[in-house]
């Protein structure tokens, strides 16, 4: 909301001095969190309270918020706004921490922690599948370029069991081999570069030494395909960023902009969901959740398909996204949700649930996505 007469020695009197005796007339696009953010109020269901304890009947505000262009709003005045913050501070019901600047902030050196991960894939209703791993993240330092972060995944299982010993033993070489990777975060937040901390060289010869304790052909090909990706780092950065957990913790999500106290404005984003197909492009909203507890925050991210492709085009991953088509009606019909739970001090994120519906010829396949942060 453009305030009238914009005062920067004094937020509210921009709105203020708009009103004869404290009742302000609401313009287009206006919504009841978003004049709350204006008086500095610091939730908006108490404009509410305050507006329809003192309106005609023909203008109280329904309980879904919804205003009225030009409707006449009953507005406190700044002694009574630094009452009724203190009223809602006490009830612990104040939102004025989460949006500052219209986002909520985010801070790569909360990133540090172990976190675990567990995927599951489902056709009409039947688990057909479960994996479940642990990420490990440690932040480096800062400079030009960006956040260093150390990262590493292990202790990987199918449907809660340990793969058999010989492919465990194997995997875990792996690990110890090409693992701790080092991520380049940029100042945004974005995930742009990674790079193993040993030498690639290193790398090649030790998993070349591995063929002396897995003489199988199975192994010597999977050996031989980890060599090749470590000739090249942006296959592992590839390999990366089309992950779920990557997309998750370093996407769009923290750049949303809300243009209210509790709605972000909706913006695209793709997520993998689908294993072996590319990302489906998908439009978002969020909304800041009832806060229950003053030591989490609770965001809904939901999401739709936008993407104009064919599931069997998903799977075609030579094919070129073409921004200017439109979807259609054989494209590919999807559903997005996720919970994102965040530390109420510094928002880093302690748990992520989310949702994947996907109509896939006659059936539906469902995927779960579920992070959590394990305590130290």
């Amino acid at each position: 909301m453009k305030k009238n007469n914009p005062n920067p020695g004094n937020p509210l009197r921009g709105i203020i001095s708009s009103l004869k005796e404290d009742i302000y007339y609401v313009k287009q696009g206006e919504t009841l969190e978003s004049i709350s953010w204006d008086l500095t109020l610091e939730n908006p269901k108490y404009l509410r309270e305050y507006h329809n304890s003192r309106c005609s009947y023909l203008d109280l505000i329904p309980e879904d918020g919804t205003l009225r262009f030009l409707q006449k709003l009953h507005v406190p005045n700044s002694d009574e706004i630094l009452k009724l913050n203190e009223q809602i501070q006490k009830s612990g019901e104040s939102l004025s921490c989460l949006l500052p600047m219209g986002k909520i902030s985010f801070n790569i050196k909360f990133i540090d922690g172990n976190y675990q991960v567990k995927q599951t894939e489902s056709d009409e209703g039947i688990q057909k599948s479960e994996y479940s791993y642990v990420l490990h993240f440690k932040y480096i330092k800062e400079d030009e370029k960006g956040h260093y972060v150390e990262f590493t995944m292990n202790n990987f299982k199918k449907n809660d069991e340990q793969p058999e010993e010989k492919i465990n033993n194997l995997a875990s070489d792996f690990v110890k081999t090409v693992y701790p990777i080092l991520l380049i975060i940029d100042k945004s937040g974005n995930f742009v570069e990674a790079q193993p901390i040993k030498g690639s060289k290193d790398i090649i010869g030790d998993l070349e030494a591995l063929k002396q304790y897995y003489a199988g052909a199975y192994a010597i090909s999977h050996i031989n395909r980890m060599k090749n990706k470590m000739n090249d780092p942006q296959v592992i950065y590839s390999s990366l960023k089309g992950t779920l957990p990557f997309q998750f913790i370093f996407n769009q999500f923290y750049k949303a902009n809300y243009h209210s106290k509790d709605t972000a404005a909706p913006y695209r984003d793709k997520f993998s969901w689908l294993p072996l197909a590319t990302p489906v492009r998908l439009e978002m909203i969020h909304q800041i959740l009832p806060q229950n507890s003053s030591d989490v925050i609770e965001i809904l991210q939901t999401g739709r398909s936008v993407d104009y492709r064919t599931v069997a085009e998903l799977y075609y991953t030579g094919f070129e996204y073409d921004r200017q088509i439109m979807p259609h009606s054989k494209s590919v019909k999807a559903n997005h949700s996720a919970t994102y739970t965040l530390d109420f001090m510094d928002f880093s994120i302690q748990k992520i649930k989310a949702r994947f519906d996907i109509r896939i010829a006659d059936y539906e396949k469902t995927m779960t996505f579920e992070l959590e942060k394990l305590v130290s």
